[in-house]
């Protein structure tokens, strides 16, 4: 697949919607109409439930190692993060940049996600799995209390029998209570990347790391854009510095946002749906957004029945991702309140060597990056600082500004900073924020730094390529490292030097 979408988008354009040939192959791979079940033919040593990141690891790893395995999906293969979350975000994010201010912006834009995701499908498609050793089967599941699982499909049901059973059905997006809200039929991420016409306006309900990248990107492709949130400031979560990064940069775009509100009701006219505000204002717009969350997928399980634990906030396992009942494991959005494709991804090899082998892994102190890939982005690693300080924790903050770095000048990128957090008096990564261009490719390094207990003093031994963003490595290490030189240092320093004269 090349980088320029135009002649292959082209040639779309005569079909039902610009990428509608794209997405019929997508579909084909991820959830062919005319697959048939395998026949169940003994016992399984793992069956797994959920075809998104984790599940799909879990399987191809298990198999990988001579297992015998069943994997189950009732919606498509890949999950949320091929079908409706990262790859089709970060497409339209990147085609949003590239087709702005063409008058047909939104239609190369989507017609280019579609590409894209067709034509990374393969990757989790039935028939590479199946070629792989994993037994497919298309189907809803639901546990049964004899340490089954039953999968329902348009051929009947079918009943497995496994050793072990791992749970990574993933999650969807949450629907806040709003009266209205239902009638309105507002998109999420399981429908926003189906549109085929575009609106005018949108609502965006929702300021977290999703509502903030489709705000960018639609903003870019010409719809009039309002994003909302009940906090006090958008990304809640960040650094504050980020969040009003981040918020002056969304409102260059035309960006109306909205904080600290509250919606008391939605009412529908026609095509226009209108956010009725407790403060008394309203917003009229053509689509509302919801991206206020996510929420486990734990229905048609089962889970009573096979003694599962669990809560509105998902499965309930202990550090080695082990639930109630001792056959059973669970991994990724289902269980996890980070809901990231790579902490599902770091999940599913922990439940692979928990349920194949003696429980020995674990996601205890774990670290787990993030990134929102705004323009700028906001990626980080660890504690804030607010959350050092409820912890009670004494801290230093070490910070480079992207104004003063050599490389950022040069390309006229200088938004943002590095700032990175250490316990006091010691060079230990506890916490780490880096706003602006390729936040979260730079937040790399400090990831392995942290992960392997390095601290800001070991990256003054690494010889750093001049110019490029990745000196501020350098930077934070002669920052912590000049602290070190004491008034008893630097004093017998001196006199050493006046005896060598």
């Amino acid at each position: 697949m090349g980088s320029k979408p135009d002649s292959s988008i082209q040639e779309q354009l005569s079909g039902v919607y610009p990428g509608a040939a794209f997405d019929a192959k997508w579909q084909q791979l991820v959830y062919p109409v005319d697959y048939i079940n395998p026949t169940p033919d003994g016992r399984y040593n793992l069956i797994v439930i959920g075809a998104g990141p984790a599940g799909l690891i879990t399987a191809i790893g298990s198999a990988g190692l001579g297992a015998k395995v069943a994997l189950v999906e009732r919606k498509a293969m890949g999950g949320d993060c091929l079908n409706v979350g990262c790859v089709p975000s970060k497409a339209i994010l990147s085609a949003a940049i590239r087709f702005a201010g063409q008058t047909d912006a939104f239609t190369r834009a989507m017609a280019w996600l579609r590409e894209v995701r067709a034509g990374i499908a393969h990757h989790d498609s039935v028939e590479r799995y199946r070629e792989q050793g994993v037994e497919v089967y298309l189907g809803g599941a639901s546990l049964t209390a004899d340490g089954c699982v039953e999968v329902h499909s348009g051929s009947g049901m079918q009943k497995l029998e496994a050793t072990r059973i791992v749970l990574t059905t993933g999650s969807r997006a949450a629907m806040p209570p709003i009266a209205g809200l239902l009638e309105a039929a507002p998109l999420t991420n399981e429908t926003v990347f189906d549109m085929t016409e575009q609106p005018a306006s949108m609502v965006i309900i929702g300021a977290g790391a999703i509502g903030c990248e489709l705000s960018q990107a639609f903003a870019r492709l010409g719809i009039k854009v309002y994003l909302l949130d009940v906090a006090a400031r958008i990304l809640a979560g960040e650094e504050p510095e980020a969040s009003e990064i981040l918020q002056a940069s969304s409102e260059a775009l035309g960006i109306d946002i909205r904080v600290s509100v509250q919606i008391e009701k939605i009412t529908t006219t026609g095509t226009i749906k209108t956010v009725h505000l407790q403060d008394g204002g309203s917003i009229d717009a053509e689509q509302i957004l919801v991206a206020a969350g996510r929420a486990p997928n734990l229905e048609r399980l089962n889970l009573e029945a096979a003694g599962v634990n669990y809560t509105s906030a998902g499965v309930e396992v202990d550090h080695k991702l082990r639930t109630s009942n001792k056959k059973i494991l669970a991994a990724g959005d289902i269980c996890s309140a980070q809901k990231l494709t790579h902490y599902a991804d770091a999940q599913a090899r922990i439940a692979i060597a928990n349920a194949l082998f003696l429980p020995t892994a674990s996601r205890k102190g774990m670290q787990v990056p993030r990134c929102t890939y705004t323009t700028p982005e906001v990626a980080h690693l660890g504690m804030t600082k607010s959350q050092a300080e409820r912890q009670g924790l004494k801290f230093q903050a070490w910070r480079v500004e992207w104004a003063d770095m050599d490389r950022a000048k040069a390309e006229n990128e200088t938004v943002g900073f590095v700032e990175v957090l250490t316990k006091t008096g010691k060079d230990k990564i506890i916490g780490a924020t880096i706003v602006g261009k390729q936040a979260g490719d730079l937040l790399a390094p400090l990831a392995v730094m942290q992960a392997n207990n390095l601290g800001l003093a070991s990256a003054g031994k690494a010889l750093l390529p001049y110019p490029t963003r990745g000196e501020y490595l350098r930077r934070l290490a002669d920052q912590y490292n000049r602290t070190r030189l004491t008034p008893l240092v630097a004093n017998l320093m001196r006199r050493w030097l006046s005896w060598r004269r």
